[in-house]
């Protein structure tokens, strides 16, 4: 097994701190971007960005930032799509390893979604796991400055965490409660939306690196644009436009990568792309999802896998990992390699008639 790579930054850089200074700036303008700030019991900080606040595109952007450990750029601005135009949401990074650490779902620590008080969580608290092996063999990185934990909270229900929610992530990093930092967003919320519209970053990069088992280092810098999918009473629940719908058929990514020899790039692009795998093209996701389609062959390589992206192919998540569009840089060679297109006709449907 090759030595884990460890970033010329891993000592420096500290993905909590940086996401703290965001998170103060969320405080102090808490009026202006239409959050609640609040304090539990054990002094754990909680900013409401959609549950009895109603949030916003500017929370929704610095929540990104903050999903992202503080190292992406992220702004919000408008993309014809055929006829109709849809608020689209920019994210890019130089640091796309982080991605990894701070973005991915944080699975069992607290209760899952479905179970009360539950939620799904990520952000950069997630680099203060004292579990050595997290990342597998990929990333030698804990955040140097482990006395403070941000963490994003994404509720099924529009429920605000608690002092005993509060109380497992504080024993999980490590950390005072006092520096403990919840921030919500349901993703029925725009704040919500928004933020998991940058998750097809996420999402390709963990395709990238857990299937086409590219290593961590080689890939430079990152960049998509997602439109924002609309909010329903309806999602989880029944048919409607979800956000990954959007991320399918309207989103794009663009990476610069140095890849070792024998890597396919023309092969590897053309395989992210949704319209060149006919299981889940033309299909949503919540046709995928609640009606629990079968993995794609393609999806059958499992082991020494990020446990969280492991867990997702298993349960079939591997057929949401695709994007409407996508383009890498090889810095070998100069070459770009392009696959894809927007696909208006789903956008539309599932905006204006989805069922």
């Amino acid at each position: 097994m090759s030595e884990m790579w460890r970033p010329r930054w891993a000592e420096k850089l500290s993905v909590n701190k940086i996401s703290l200074e965001i998170v103060k700036d969320m405080i102090q303008k808490s009026d202006r971007l239409n959050v609640a700030v609040s304090e539990l019991k054990n002094k754990t900080t909680v900013i409401d960005c959609g549950v009895n606040a109603p949030g916003g595109y500017k929370a929704g952007e610095m929540v990104t930032k903050i999903a992202f450990g503080g190292v992406a750029e992220t702004h919000i601005t408008n993309i014809t799509y055929g006829d109709i135009f849809i608020p689209t949401l920019i994210t890019y990074t130089d640091f796309p390893a982080l991605i990894a650490i701070c973005t991915y779902i944080w699975e069992g620590v607290v209760p899952s979604p479905k179970e009360p008080g539950g939620a799904w969580i990520s952000g950069p608290a997630r680099a203060l796991s004292p579990e050595p092996k997290l990342f597998g063999s990929k990333i030698d990185y804990r955040d140097p400055c482990p006395d403070v934990a941000v963490l994003v909270v994404q509720p099924l229900e529009n429920v605000l965490p608690d002092e005993r929610f509060a109380g497992i992530v504080v024993e999980k990093c490590k950390v005072n409660p006092e520096n403990l930092y919840l921030v919500v967003t349901p993703t029925n919320s725009v704040t919500g939306s928004v933020q998991v519209s940058a998750r097809g970053l996420e999402d390709n990069f963990g395709r990238l690196t857990e299937y086409y088992r590219m290593p961590y280092h080689s890939i430079k810098h990152g960049s998509s644009s997602t439109p924002i999918s609309p909010i329903s009473p309806k999602l989880f629940k029944e048919p409607c436009c979800w956000a990954d719908d959007m991320i399918w058929y309207g989103g794009r990514v663009h990476w610069w990568i140095r890849p070792p020899e024998g890597f396919n790039l023309e092969a590897i692009v053309s395989d992210m792309v949704i319209e060149n795998h006919p299981l889940s093209f033309g299909m949503t996701f919540y046709d995928v999802i609640r009606k629990k389609h079968p993995l794609s062959p393609a999806m059958e390589v499992l082991d020494s896998m990020e446990p969280y992206v492991k867990r997702c192919l298993q349960a079939g998540m591997g057929l949401c990992w695709h994007v409407a569009e996508a383009a890498i840089n090889d810095l070998n060679t100069g070459k770009m390699h392009h696959a894809g297109r927007i696909h208006v006709d789903m956008i539309k449907k599932l905006i204006q008639n989805p069922w």
